[in-house]
Parts: C-alpha cells; sequence; structure tokens
C-alpha cells in the first residue's frame, strides 16, 4: 500500500454512513471500513464542528432524531477522526471564497471544507458531490473508485 494520506470527510459521507435509505451507504460503509482497517491508504481523518452541525440537521430532518444523535455521538467518540475548529480567519478566507464563485451553487461549508482542506495540505475529501471537483479536490470514492 501506498503512504497514508490524510482525508477530509464532508457531511454527504456522513449522512450516508448513517441513513441506510442514502443512495450511497453502501459506499460509504465500505470506505469507512477500509479506512478503520488499514486497507485503504488514509491516516488522519479529519472534518469539522461545522460539518457536524450540518450532518446533525440533515439527519434529524432526513432519516431522523435518533440517527443524528448516533452519528454525533460515533463521530465525537471515534479515534479515527479528528474534528477541527474553524479559526476566525479562515471563516473570513471562506466567506471570500463562497463571494467569488457567485455562478456555482455550492454551499458555504463546502466552500469552508475546501479552504480548511487546503490550509491543511489535504487534497482528498470523502463525499460524493460534484461541488468538490469544482473546488479542486479528489473525492473518495467516486474520483479514486476506491469503493463498490
Amino acid at each position: 500500500m501506498s503512504q497514508a494520506r490524510p482525508l477530509f470527510i464532508d457531511t454527504n459521507a456522513f449522512v450516508a454512513l448513517y441513513d441506510a435509505d442514502d443512495d450511497h451507504h453502501e459506499a460509504a460503509n465500505a470506505v469507512m471500513d477500509g479506512i478503520e482497517s488499514g486497507d485503504l491508504p488514509y491516516g488522519h481523518v479529519f472534518t469539522s464542528r461545522f460539518v457536524l452541525s450540518e450532518t446533525a440537521t440533515t439527519l434529524r430532518y432526513g432519516a431522523g432524531h435518533r440517527e443524528a444523535v448516533q452519528a454525533l455521538t460515533n463521530i465525537r467518540d471515534s479515534s479515527t477522526v479528528n474534528v477541527l475548529e474553524v479559526p476566525e480567519p479562515l471563516f473570513d478566507r471562506t466567506a471570500e471564497q463562497f463571494a467569488t464563485y457567485d455562478d456555482q451553487d455550492i454551499s458555504f461549508i463546502d466552500h469552508m471544507n475546501a479552504v480548511l482542506s487546503a490550509d491543511l495540505g489535504i487534497d482528498h475529501i470523502f463525499a460524493f458531490e460534484d461541488d468538490f471537483a469544482t473546488l479542486g479536490m479528489t473525492r473518495v470514492p467516486v474520483d479514486t473508485g476506491e469503493a463498490p
């Protein structure tokens, strides 16, 4: 296996993990299982408190309250996922980037994920949305083919 690379996890990957009805549920679980077993080449795994907020809200109104609480509990207790704070200067850079993409339908949190990832030297994101390809990131598993 090649050297482990850092990975950022987006909301839609977490939602797919915890919502059995999500179209990407099987692929998301295969990726997470591969990360946790060491079969996939990802070392340090990151997300942000903003992603956790968006995940809980999305799951609450989609899958249900129980799934939202379970996701938050599992992620916060995980030894695999590192939850990051977003300092004010990074938030400000996100707002600037968000303003420049006026011709794209990309959420503020997706911009934040890209800015935070760039700040940490991360170019791979566990996500299924096309937004991240637009933002110059490599999507796991969409672009890497690392899941069914």
